[in-house]
């Protein structure tokens, strides 16, 4: 009867329920759980299995119905027709067992699934059929230590040892006369942390030093990708109370979190615009030649790669043995085996156009976006050496940028952004055609990278050409109105979460087409206008000097996070109960520990690689003695 006149207040189009209450919600069954692990594996033969089961009804169910109508639902809601546990075979299901050794693949589902179908069947008169057994542990099962764990561990104590030798080198030969090898000085720690703590545009050229802004925005846009990924990461775990997610997108502030993702792409702003004043300041000095594009390339990869290539390594080896438990294969090992097989994807920078490793490292699409951005720009800039030529060839990427982007949203029928659903989380987009097809790929981001370039070039030429400031100083308003305007726009994402038929297609083509461009271009006024110091207030926050380290360390902060996060969450022996006080809390501890490590990155392995590159390609000292 109640069923009846649910769906009546509902509506009755594609069966979809959009919303239960609470008690109605309590009569599923509950989406996750997990036996106690340690316990299990104590006993002799002793069996731990993860496992997802698919939930139905061989006659007519209220129940199953509701379950299948709330699941239609899928931007909002888990699919609660499928069901997640991990079970002690040995314990709970030892009354099903025939094989005692449960050596059989066979023995073991059929044991399992009659296990499920006696409790769900008890309690709810449903039953299940097995659809997969993510892995299985087994009393006596040992973590065993392979080849490239130690090949790993020898590369961290050389490491130890090289930066050890440099700094007793720097201490005591060199003492503070500043000289010696350099190459041996570049492992020094003493030195390496004076670099670390030095303030922000510190250096021969004062221009540099109204770009301190970058720390602070480098600093500010790691800060919301850790907050976006802790969402992410429980939600991909298990979850005791996975209403708190299903319900969260009806909070309007949460949409925050949900569409914050375009705060990302703030890092390409920040790229490009630094690519284009750079390589002005160094036009000034040297000419421009086309050997610098090869040059250029090939110094971004030495500057990037032996750190990524370092985080890789140690997630394909030591991560998978530094804990235990029921999530822990599922969280870490997973990401383990898919580092294993396509690192090299990776480290050539095309790992967003390959998805089959989508559980390596994912939030790398954006070092491989941003690394191709660069090539395209760099050969634009010495392509198109007059200003008026880069005006022109910048103003064409970007409305083709924006014609390539629209064309893939209508074509392809994609979401105008990528929809943060619960069952997206729990497979980390690996099948989201937006994530795959628009929103990571290097010639999908063009538009947000042309704004930086424009904007460098911009600032470059403002300043040599001395051009008085003082009276764009009445449009103040404007700069202060883009931080508002930029959080609406992200809440604007809202619009694609609603409750009934999809978004038509003009809506979702328009906004994906224009609203990253939009969201850069006031990141790009905020910017400008500090450089010249229009304002103050934004100008005080974001150059405050508190971020010089900060900023420095981002890099190796957006390689670590999601190591500490996807280790807390695997270490969890039971399903995690998520509210907000849980998040903050994560996101305190995701902030402090991973600035700790990444300023130890930085001191002992981005900073010595850094100057080993620049002691290597030094030109040679002239030999005063030779005719």
């Amino acid at each position: 009867m109640w069923f009846c006149v649910f769906v009546a207040l509902l509506g009755r189009s594609a069966a979809v329920i959009y919303n239960l209450n609470e008690s109605d919600y309590n009569r599923m069954p509950a989406l996750y759980a997990l036996d106690a692990f340690d316990t299990c594996l104590l006993d002799s033969g002793g069996t731990y299995c993860l496992l997802d089961a698919d939930l139905f009804s061989r006659g007519p169910s209220d129940l199953m119905r509701m379950i299948q109508g709330y699941s239609e639902h899928t931007v909002k809601h888990f699919n609660h027709t499928q069901i997640h546990r991990g079970v002690c075979v040995t314990k709970t299901c030892k009354d099903f067992i025939h094989n005692k050794r449960l050596n059989e693949t066979a023995d073991l589902e059929a044991t399992l699934e009659a296990c499920l179908n006696n409790s769900l069947w008890r309690d709810y008169k449903l039953e299940v059929k097995l659809n997969t057994i993510q892995y299985c542990n087994r009393e006596g099962d040992k973590d065993e230590l392979d080849k490239s764990d130690y090949y790993v561990a020898a590369v961290y104590l050389l490491l130890i040892v090289f930066n050890v030798a440099g700094s007793l080198y720097d201490v005591l030969i060199c003492e503070n006369d500043g000289k010696g090898n350099p190459f041996l000085l570049a492992f020094s720690a003493r030195r390496n942390w004076r670099k670390l703590t030095a303030p922000s545009g510190a250096g021969a050229d004062p221009r540099l030093n109204r770009l301190k802004l970058f720390s602070g925005l480098r600093t500010m846009t790691i800060i919301c990708v850790f907050f976006s990924h802790i969402a992410l990461i429980m939600s991909f775990s298990y979850v005791e109370n996975p209403r708190y997610i299903e319900t969260s997108y009806e909070d309007p502030l949460k949409q925050i979190l949900y569409n914050g993702s375009l705060v990302t792409h703030t890092f390409f702003i920040m790229s490009s615009f630094l690519l284009a004043y750079n390589l002005e300041l160094h036009s000034e000095r040297h000419q421009l030649t086309w050997s610098q594009l090869p040059k250029g390339v090939a110094l971004r990869w030495l500057r990037l790669t032996p750190t990524y290539a370092l985080v890789l390594a140690t997630i394909s080896t030591w991560m998978r043995h530094l804990g235990s438990g029921p999530l822990w294969q599922l969280v870490v090992g997973i990401e383990a085996d898919a580092c294993r097989r396509y690192w090299w994807a990776h480290i050539l920078y095309i790992n967003n156009y390959l998805y089959e490793d989508a559980y390596c490292a994912p939030q790398t699409w954006y070092l491989a976006a941003d690394t191709q951005l660069f090539c395209v720009g760099l050969f634009v800039c010495l392509a198109c050496r007059g200003a008026r030529r880069r005006a022109a060839a910048l103003a064409t990427l970007l409305v083709a940028a924006t014609v390539v982007v629209a064309a893939h949203t209508y074509f392809q029928d994609l979401d105008a952004v990528v929809i943060q659903s619960p069952e997206k989380y729990r497979n980390l987009y690996a099948s989201d055609d937006t994530f795959r097809l628009l929103y990571s790929r290097g010639h999908t981001n063009l538009s947000t990278y042309v704004l930086g370039l424009a904007a460098g070039f911009l600032t470059y030429h403002w300043q040599q050409e001395g051009k008085d400031m003082s009276r764009f100083k009445k449009y103040r308003w404007f700069v202060w109105l883009c931080f508002p305007l930029g959080v609406g726009l992200i809440l604007s994402g809202g619009l694609f979460y609603g409750d009934g038929a999809r978004a038509p297609a003009w809506l979702r083509v328009l906004y994906a087409a224009l609203y990253k461009t939009v969201f850069q271009f006031f990141v790009c006024v905020i910017s400008v206008s500090c450089v010249f110091k229009l304002e103050g207030v934004y100008r005080g926050i974001i150059e405050w000097r508190g971020f010089a380290w900060t900023g420095r360390v981002s890099y190796g902060a957006f390689l670590l996070h999601t190591l500490l996060q996807r280790g807390y969450v695997a270490a969890a022996a039971a399903p995690l109960r998520m509210n907000d006080f849980t998040v903050l809390m994560l996101l305190g501890g995701s902030i402090f520990l991973t600035f700790l490590f990444a300023a130890v990155m930085w001191v002992c392995v981005e900073a010595p690689v850094a100057a080993l590159t620049k002691a290597a390609l030094a030109p040679r000292p002239r030999d005063e003695t030779k005719v």
